[in-house]
């Protein structure tokens, strides 16, 4: 019996013991049908939670890698093949690479191809990368409307280089802005080095034995005194050392003649070429422009918008700043550009774009909007007359009712598309009166004033626009000169019959013998003098507020009046007659680097 009681103990002892063992066996397998969604569970699968973890992290970053690196596989080829050869030429292969591996995670995340890349350069510089789909017209104005660092912002850094390039099958734009100077200051030894290449092509031409044409069709250059050694050292010293390396020498005498025709002054000059890099038969031109003292963000986006107004789509372009003593600095940019939408490519087409660049670096804000964004068929010159008129109207039209001829709703009024038409025929009753090669007689100015004011009667229903066309057509009547034909103006000017200043209703005061008005980049002023010989100050108004600046803007005309009326009083005793003049800033905004600039240029 004992025997068989000690059997019967163990037997139940395995008994409970495989039950446990069964229990655990069966919650395992549980776990593992949870875990793996799977019946055939293998002895080697992991069973706990953080096993099952770190094989899930190791798959993943398996498969992640097998794609990233099947993407960059078809990256590369396409992005060797498809970037232009100046972009491997022009950019480092830290920045390509960098591109290159942003480009990959954007097409292996099936993203679109739109990306901001920021780099900070050992000597403070930054450098931001915009990666876009496409190329089509317009898009590089949208990227510079982007960009941060603009002369209203406390953080402001000049914008020193810009390099766009256009993928050739059309596919992506990548352009890059460098921000902050750079610090190195090149001396002749340095020069001597850097731009050996310059300068033995600037000793053949001076020699005579270049050929007439590079190797690429184009001319060379004709022989120069600017283009002597000694000369192009000097040059070159003011030069930053990335703009000497990438650029090639004909390229650099060619800006190099640019510069040397607008240093030291506030102008502008401009070339146009043919690119001879018509692959894909399509015209391509080549335009220099040399920028004197201008902010090169500015430069840069005025450039673009008047190319895209006319039709031109920019393919390539580079941005280099280089020092112009106590001038500042000239802002050299090179634009490769295609015509589309039916746009042409001929000498009379070329030579009003020119004319339209050299005056874009002095429009007003308000002429830019208008001509860029609310009616760009109005071009160029007929644009600044209408804004020109709008702020003669302001002083004149405010006592009447200052809400409803505010400076803002004057000119949205008169710039309504459905008034607009009128000021546009207002502008070329201007500008044929005033024409050098058959300016309109007193008769025909008549005639064609009287027509003017027949439609507006019969066409405008509404009384303020009415009577701000009316006025409009009194200022072409008052007017006695005009700068507006001139190239190289800085601003539009009118020499007018004080008589269009008297408002309606207004009491009488002496009638001053002269009044000049100017109308320019973020400035109007009035220059009132009550003789034919005067003399007398400057006054310089910057408000704070845009509605300080609508204020000021009200009374500036009384208030140059009543300077020049005090100054009169003053020189009573002496020959010279009484003069004033009020220039009014719009510096709104700005911070305190930008409207020192813009103060300075007023």
């Amino acid at each position: 019996r004992g025997v068989l009681r000690t059997q019967q103990c163990q037997y139940f002892q395995q008994l409970r013991a495989f039950s446990r063992i069964n229990d655990y066996s069966t919650q395992s397998t549980h776990q593992q049908r949870t875990h793996s969604d799977s019946s055939d569970y293998r002895s080697w699968q992991a069973s706990q939670n953080i096993d099952i973890q770190r094989v899930t992290q190791t798959a993943m970053i398996h498969e992640l890698t097998q794609q990233q690196t099947r993407s960059i596989e078809r990256v590369v080829p396409w992005f060797l093949n498809t970037m232009p050869a100046p972009y491997f030429r022009q950019v480092p292969e830290t920045f390509r690479l960098d591109h290159i591996k942003a480009i990959s995670a954007i097409k292996d995340a099936n993203m679109d191809m739109h990306m901001n890349l920021k780099t900070h350069l050992p000597d403070g510089r930054q450098v931001l990368t915009f990666i876009r789909p496409g190329t089509m017209p317009g898009l590089l104005l949208s990227m510079i409307k982007e960009l941060p660092y603009t002369q209203r912002s406390e953080e402001y850094m000049p914008l020193s280089r810009v390099q766009i390039y256009s993928a050739e099958d059309d596919s992506m734009s990548l352009n890059l802005f460098v921000y902050g100077e750079e610090a190195k200051q090149l001396t002749e030894a340095d020069v001597t080095l850097t731009g050996s290449h310059i300068l033995e092509y600037a000793q053949q031409l001076m020699d005579g034995t270049l050929p007439p044409e590079d190797e690429f069709g184009r001319p060379n250059p004709s022989p120069n005194s600017i283009f002597s050694r000694d000369n192009l050292i000097q040059h070159m010293e003011k030069c930053s050392e990335s703009y000497i390396i990438r650029s090639d020498p004909r390229r650099f005498m060619t800006q190099m003649e640019l510069f040397s025709k607008v240093s030291g002054s506030d102008n502008i000059a401009v070339s146009i070429e043919d690119s001879y890099l018509d692959e894909h038969n399509e015209k391509h031109y080549w335009i220099d422009i040399a920028l004197a003292n201008t902010l090169p963000h500015f430069a840069l986006e005025q450039t673009t918008q008047l190319l895209f107004l006319h039709n031109y789509d920019v393919l390539r372009a580079h941005l280099d700043n280089v020092k112009d003593g106590d001038n500042g600095s000239v802002t050299l940019l090179r634009v490769l550009v295609s015509p589309v939408n039916g746009a042409k490519g001929d000498e009379a087409t070329f030579e009003l774009l020119k004319q339209e660049l050299k005056r874009s670096k002095w429009l007003s804000p308000s002429t830019m909007e208008l001509i860029y964004e609310k009616q760009p068929w109005l071009g160029v010159r007929r644009g600044e007359i209408i804004t020109a008129m709008c702020t003669i109207m302001h002083p004149i039209m405010s006592k009447q009712n200052a809400i409803a001829f505010s400076k803002g709703n004057i000119l949205e009024t008169v710039t309504k598309d459905r008034y607009v038409n009128h000021a546009a025929a207002i502008a070329d009753l201007f500008l044929d009166r005033f024409n050098p090669k058959g300016p309109l007689s007193d008769d025909e100015l008549e005639k064609r004033s009287t027509d003017l004011r027949a439609i507006i009667d019969n066409e405008v229903e509404d009384t303020p626009a009415q009577e701000l066309l009316l006025k409009m057509i009194d200022i072409v009547k008052y007017t006695l000169r005009t700068n507006v034909y001139m190239n190289n103006r800085y601003s539009l000017g009118l020499r007018l019959d004080p008589r269009v200043m008297i408002s309606e209703g207004e009491p009488p005061r002496d009638i001053p013998y002269g009044i000049i008005f100017a109308h320019g980049r973020r400035f109007d002023g009035y220059h009132v003098r009550f003789r034919d010989i005067a003399r007398g100050g400057l006054r310089l108004v910057t408000p704070a507020t845009s509605e300080q600046f609508a204020l000021e803007s009200a009374h500036q005309y009384d208030e140059c009046y009543g300077l020049a009326f005090a100054q009169q009083l003053k020189n009573k005793d002496i020959p010279e007659g009484g003069s004033k003049a009020v220039v009014l800033v719009d510096a709104v905004g700005m911070s305190n680097t930008g409207k020192d600039f813009i103060m300075r240029k007023s």
